[in-house]
């Protein structure tokens, strides 16, 4: 009995193996534009219920092993197309998917409260989107930099051309006076640290007062650590009715950065090689001497005397009579390179993203340079039925050498020193010593040897984005998010300026070194409830939650003077001189939404309130509420409109106090060799709290032409009040400032894109983008006591200075005019374009690509120190012209130097070729999918008739007013590169 058992057990075994077996299938497909019959490729094609999937070749090829028997269905997906879920029948073996594409991106989704989004087809908010092509087209050294030109309400500008960024993005205008200028930046659902570091060059250029770091140093905000090709989608909250969900932090917009995943099926890799340089984009040029005129500038043989005859007849017929400085100094062309290695792609249960990053950029000076290198981990895992955990890593460093520029008070900086110095004269070293500059204090040269400015970051971000379905129903369900993450980051900068440099011994205590360190951490967390209800055409959706912030800076600054010879370490000098800053900023907020979805969902409406504190805020228990609610309708095939919504939108921010604002801070003194301290010069409010920030939006979205084309119209307003203000006191008070909150700023705006598929076929395509962005602030009130006035990080007014005055635009520049003779004051210029143009094509002619994308900005005015410098000291290329500009400057006092910057720039420009698959294949094999060969390049020309280096520059970094000060800026660049990219 027990054989006859056994046996029978081997015997169902075996025909329950066999039936197993039988029932395995396998499917091969093609996935294809539905318009085109062009080939989709990179397309993930999943068997729905299944742990098998797998992407599209180049050629738009699957193929998928191991299935059940029986009927399928295939969820079909690729960014830029509508979804598809094809179903498959139990004796079919082979499938062709046919997908349209999404033009309209009416199928993306938006992001509307902390874990809630909705179809861009509803969406009641002017949001833009970037999605991962449009970041990656060229090779870009920052985030910004990849973004300018692309969003509509966002201006986006560099303020210089040094390696490793260094950019400012202002949304919808001036916000603010003294309060924060940049946008909040969202990573993967964590709030990350955009902080300017300034590297301490205040201690050599003096550019400041005291030692300490100045915001003239050039310093980098750290949203450039990040690698723009991990990025999948970005999108830009850019007034209070999208970006209230943020609270105090959002007054200046919100960028949402998501970055790549994995999906369902085999493990691709990609790995992309980048050659390039870049190279000088403007040069300023200087006069050219005759022999006679640089005898007669030297005062050879006069009581003025600066060279002697043999001196300037030995530096002339050295360089010819012309020694090219820029070129000497800004002549590097050293090779930039860029690799990258990703890999993707997981089960049902478990998805992965894993890439790695080298890059380096060589800095046009020599000396300085740019190096990054990066490693991110995403991963997504299902655990059980009802928990999703997605967890998000990178870990980040960057080595930047930005060598010197701007203002200085030194005589260090490049251009200033060019300035000062005839072109006659050679910089190069003689017998191995640079020779000493007579005409000002320094040599560059010589500088560029031995002066050393480096900036060690390391950086760690990590978030966790855990999900769990808590019930979930045909008709609704709930879910409870907990997003955490911390975002952790350490600073290192030691400037060398050895005792042998020209300008060292000029205070008396030759050799200068600094020791600065400084590290952030931001832990924010999360938990938000979500009920979604659904009914026939009716969705409801209902959320609350709540949010805590923490961030906590530290840093040091140690700056020695009178080194020893041969020696740096911030020991080893007789003047030690220490900076320490610390912050520590809490904030609690609590939110709730409601979105309904209605009338088969062509009508949006939604409503919700958010409550934060801050310990920046004088009363730290006060809860600050910030309401929204938007409404749209859409009307789909209206007429000659594919799809036609109307919508409007009213939402709150605020812009919190800068830490430090609410204190009247203690001073440490010494007196008679005791310690003590003193009362600061700034009194502070008691009542000190957010500035408030009121917005009205409205707005059509349609398509046309089979969803060829979309356009996108929005007008808003929006008013900034109870602005953080600082008022002077008079010295009887003992008070130097007052700080406290009063007056309003408006800003009104049109913004406009248009995206279009003119033509689309199999071989031949053409897509367009348009942007289109014009604003208008004024300054509607000031409070009592407070009069017009000149704000801070400014020249006077005859350069050109920023002037808050009620009735007037926050950004105008005021200056001296010429009357009969006299310089009157009056408005001659406004930082503030008067409308900035972005014009994107994509032209794709069979396997090849062209792209381009020019940036205009119209109206706009820099003051344009730096020319002044030339004009004062005779050197300028225009000569007869400078003297001119000089006698008006001097004699009348009018403001020549405010030019207008308007410009237009060839921002982007990449011609890319998709290798044919047969030919990949039959080189290397069924391994290797897709290859790809790129030239591109940034910044390739500029129209302006701007007489500085660059158009777009900011002396003083990264605020929202006094902008545009041009003081011998690190020059502008252009970047070529070739690209291979493969995919295996």
């Amino acid at each position: 009995m027990r054989k006859l058992c056994l046996l029978m057990s081997a015997v169902l075994f075996t025909a329950a193996f066999s039936s197993a077996a039988s029932a395995q299938r396998s499917l091969k497909g093609s996935v294809t534009d539905i318009e085109t019959g062009a080939p989709i490729a990179s397309a993930n094609v999943h068997v729905k219920g299944t742990a098998s999937g797998t992407f599209t070749a180049a050629d738009g090829r699957f193929s998928l092993v191991n299935l059940p028997d029986g009927a399928l269905t295939l969820e079909v997906r690729r960014i830029g197309y509508a979804p598809a879920n094809v179903a498959v029948p139990p004796d079919q073996a082979e499938v062709d998917i046919k997908l349209k594409a999404d033009i309209l991106r009416l199928n993306e989704k938006v992001i509307t409260g902390q874990a809630t989004s909705v179809s861009r087809r509803n969406l009641a908010n002017d949001v833009g989107s970037v999605g991962a092509e449009d970041l990656s087209r060229t090779q870009s050294a920052t985030l910004e930099n990849a973004l300018q030109g692309k969003v509509a309400g966002a201006v986006i500008t560099s303020n210089s051309g040094a390696p490793g960024g260094g950019l400012q993005v202002q949304m919808r205008g001036v916000t603010s006076i003294f309060g924060n200028s940049q946008p909040l930046y969202v990573v993967d659902g964590l709030p990350v640290s955009n902080t300017v570091i300034q590297s301490g060059l205040n201690a050599v250029s003096a550019a400041g007062s005291g030692l300490n770091s100045d915001n003239q140093d050039n310093g980098v905000n750290r949203i450039a650590d990040l690698n723009p090709d991990d990025i999948q989608s970005i999108e830009i909250l850019k007034g209070p009715s999208a970006a209230a969900i943020y609270g105090s932090s959002a007054a200046n917009g919100v960028v949402v950065i998501t970055t790549k995943r994995g999906q369902p099926g085999k493990t691709r890799f990609s790995l992309t090689q980048r050659l390039g340089t870049y190279t000088q984009s403007n040069t300023l040029g200087a006069r050219h001497f005759t022999l006679d005129e640089a005898y007669a500038y030297a005062g050879s043989g006069t009581p003025s005397q600066v060279m002697d005859s043999a001196s300037v007849l030995a530096n002339y017929n050295s360089c010819g009579g012309f020694c090219d400085y820029e070129k000497e100094v800004f002549g590097n062309r050293s090779l930039a390179y860029q690799t990258e290695l990703s890999m993707s792609g997981g089960s049902d249960q478990t998805q992965y993203f894993a890439s790695g990053l080298t890059q380096h950029d060589n800095g046009i000076m020599y000396g300085t340079g740019y190096d990054k290198q990066g490693l991110r981990l995403n991963l997504t895992q299902l655990v059980g039925s009802k928990l999703q955990i997605k967890i998000n890593t990178n870990l980040i460093h960057t080595l930047t050498s930005r060598g010197i520029s701007n203002n200085d008070n030194n005589n260090i900086t490049p251009y200033f020193v060019f300035a000062e110095t005839p072109s006659f004269f050679d910089f190069r070293p003689k017998n191995g010593l640079y020779p000493a500059n007579p005409f000002t204090s320094s040599n560059p040269l010589q500088t560029i040897a031995y002066l050393k400015t480096p900036e060690d970051v390391f950086r760690l971000l990590g978030s966790v984005n855990a999900l769990y379905t808590v019930f979930s129903t045909d008709a609704q369900n709930l879910k409870a998010t907990l997003d955490l993450g911390i975002d952790h980051y350490s600073y290192k900068a030691n400037i060398f300026s050895p005792p042998i440099l020209q300008y060292e011994p000029l205070d008396g205590l030759p050799g200068t070194a600094t020791n600065q360190g400084a590290d952030e951490t931001t832990a924010p967390v999360a938990l938000t409830l979500a009920h979604t209800y659904t009914a026939h055409a009716f969705t409801a959706t209902t959320s609350a939650g709540m949010r805590r912030g923490y961030s906590n800076y530290n840093s040091t600054n140690v700056v020695t003077q009178n080194l020893l010879t041969g020696q740096q370490n911030v020991d080893r000098g007789s003047a030690v001189n220490v900076f320490e800053n610390r912050t520590l900023v809490r904030s609690l907020a609590l939110f709730a939404q409601e979105e309904v979805l209605l009338f088969d969902e062509r009508l949006f409406v939604t409503g919700g309130i958010l409550g934060q504190r801050s310990t920046n805020n004088q009363d730290v228990n006060k809860l600050f509420y910030y309401p929204k609610a938007s409404i749209s309708y859409r009307i789909p095939k209206a007429g000659v409109f594919d799809e036609l919504k109307f919508r409007a939108a009213f939402g709150e921010t605020g812009n919190e106090p800068v830490y430090g604002q609410k204190f009247t801070s203690l001073l440490g003194v010494t007196n008679s060799g005791q310690n003590g301290v003193v009362l600061g010069g700034v009194l502070a409010d008691p009542t000190l709290h957010p500035e408030r920030e009121k917005e009205i939006e409205g707005g059509v979205d349609l398509g046309m032409f089979d969803s060829r084309i979309a356009l996108s119209l929005t007008a808003y307003q929006k008013n900034n009040s109870e602005l953080i203000l600082q008022q002077t006191l008079a010295p009887s008070s003992g008070f130097g400032v007052r700080i406290f909150n009063g007056g309003e700023i408006r800003n009104r705006g049109v913004e406009a894109t248009l995206s279009g598929v003119p033509v689309r076929s199999k071989d031949v395509s053409w897509d367009t983008h348009v942007t289109f962005t014009l604003n208008r602030g004024k300054v509607l009130s000031l409070p009592d006591g407070v009069p017009a006035f000149e704000p801070p990080n400014n020249f006077g007014f005859g350069y050109g200075s920023g002037y808050i005055e009620s009735g007037h635009s926050p950004s105008q520049i005021r200056g001296t005019v010429d009357s009969a003779g006299v310089g009157v004051l009056r408005t001659v210029g406004d930082y503030q374009p008067r409308y900035v143009v972005g014009f994107s094509n994509q032209i794709t002619i069979g396997k090849i690509r062209l792209y381009g994308l020019l940036d205009w900005r119209h109206g706009g005015d820099v003051v344009n120190i730096s020319q002044n410098v030339y004009d004062e000291l005779g050197t300028a290329p225009d000569y007869a012209a400078s003297q001119v500009r000089d006698s008006l400057f001097n004699n009348i006092g009018e403001s020549v130097y405010v030019q207008d910057a308007s410009f237009v720039k060839l921002r982007e420009v990449s011609v890319s070729y998709q290798l044919p698959a047969s030919l990949v294949q039959s080189v290397f094999g069924d391994r290797v999918t897709g290859m790809r060969a790129e030239f591109s390049g940034r910044n390739l020309l500029t129209w302006t008739k701007y007489k500085g280096l660059d158009p777009e520059v900011s002396n003083f970094g990264n605020q929202n007013i006094d902008r545009g000060q041009d003081l011998a800026p690190y020059p502008p660049t252009r970047s070529f590169f070739f690209t291979l990219g493969v995919d295996f």
